[in-house]
């Protein structure tokens, strides 16, 4: 039963007085969101209601409240006992015409309020379901929208370190940064901007958070295709990709129509492309070579900026061997194999390397 609008008929109180913005606010963004329908929120409320009661009054299991969700009144009702059948008005063994029911409120029993200072817990409880129902849409959001922009490059504002997790705001979607996400090393400032791919959802209790990267492979190529217009209109495409996050990547690209340089595409004019994406990566080096379908001469450019003299495939093994300049060993290697190790895995080859004059 719900009471019209204006004061209750029976015991009662209203749901909007102390903290009336709060619920008012709450009502008014669950509406506006269309997330949840007004009976379940009137059943929500009721609920509340009814449990701050019995809270009070454990051994009055039958009180249950109304609840008009206009006018945030209440009341507490008892529903009343069907009379039971008249055993003299059965005539020839059947039972004689049952009267018409009467309306559903001549059923209920108005309830007065155990205590002076229930309607201010009933409001209490009733803001905290409201709030709790709110966390939970806000949670279901979270989840759908990170589900729905999934490996999609956000820009998000940086608004807290918690220990070694970075949180995160992408407008309206909270995002944490884990540690195993992060670049190495780089600097996580309050208010800065980052650049990262939503990779993950995760509910936390009844909240729910997107989970973004700084260090998967994808927040390059993304970078890469917001800056190079050949990439997004697949005149260019990246064939390999591979990094070491916050130290240094490598990119082999083709191009997909003739007379098109994808390296010349990626890199732009003066450098300008490339090094857009660089400022959003700190100090990582990023290198574009040029894909090829000849396996020995991709492997000679995966190692630049080496100058590679020959490459010799063993296939049973799947080594290139490679002979440089004696004096380019130590670049064709890299720094603690860095050069090297891209270049395997960018090509998925063994990368056996040698200096001239040296090679058996």
């Amino acid at each position: 039963m719900t009471v019209g609008p204006g004061r209750p008929r029976g015991g009662g109180g209203g749901l909007l007085g102390a903290g009336a913005v709060d619920l008012a606010a709450a009502l008014s963004e669950l509406r506006e969101r269309g997330e949840t329908d007004e009976a379940h929120l009137v059943a929500l409320l009721e609920r509340a209601v009814a449990d701050t009661y019995h809270r009070l009054v454990p051994d009055d299991p039958g009180v249950r409240a109304s609840v008009d969700l206009l006018t945030g009144n209440f009341e507490l009702v008892r529903p009343r006992a069907t009379p039971p059948v008249d055993e003299d008005a059965v005539e020839d063994g059947e039972p004689a015409a049952a009267a018409p029911r009467a309306p559903e409120q001549s059923t209920l029993d108005h309830v007065d309020p155990p205590s002076a200072d229930f309607a201010r817990q009933a409001a209490m409880a009733a803001r905290a379901a409201v709030a709790g129902l709110i966390r939970d849409v806000d949670a279901e959001r979270v989840l759908r929208e990170a589900d729905a922009r999934r490996g999609e490059l956000v820009d998000a504002i940086v608004e807290r370190e918690d220990g070694p997790i970075c949180w995160l705001m992408a407008r309206t979607l909270p995002v944490m940064l884990p540690p195993e996400e992060q670049i190495p090393g780089e600097n996580l400032d309050r208010g800065r901007h980052l650049k990262l791919v939503l990779v993950d959802a995760r509910r936390r209790g009844r909240d729910a958070v997107a989970v973004g990267s700084r260090s998967h492979p994808d927040v390059l190529r993304r970078l890469l295709e917001q800056e190079v217009p050949e990439l997004a209109s697949g005149q260019v495409t990246i064939r390999a990709l591979v990094r070491e996050p916050g130290r240094r990547s490598k990119v082999a690209v083709e191009a997909t129509q003739a007379g098109i340089d994808p390296v010349g595409a990626c890199i732009g004019p003066k450098g300008v492309r490339i090094r857009q994406v660089v400022s959003e990566l700190g100090e990582e080096q990023v290198q574009v070579i040029a894909w090829s379908q000849d396996q020995a001469s991709y492997v000679a450019n995966a190692l630049q900026p080496a100058t590679v003299r020959s490459v010799q495939l063993d296939e049973e093994s799947r080594t290139a061997h490679v002979v440089v300049p004696a004096n380019q060993l130590s670049l064709a290697i890299g720094r603690s194999g860095e050069n090297a190790r891209l270049a395997a895995r960018l090509t998925r080859w063994r990368i056996d390397i040698d200096g001239e004059g040296e090679a058996q």
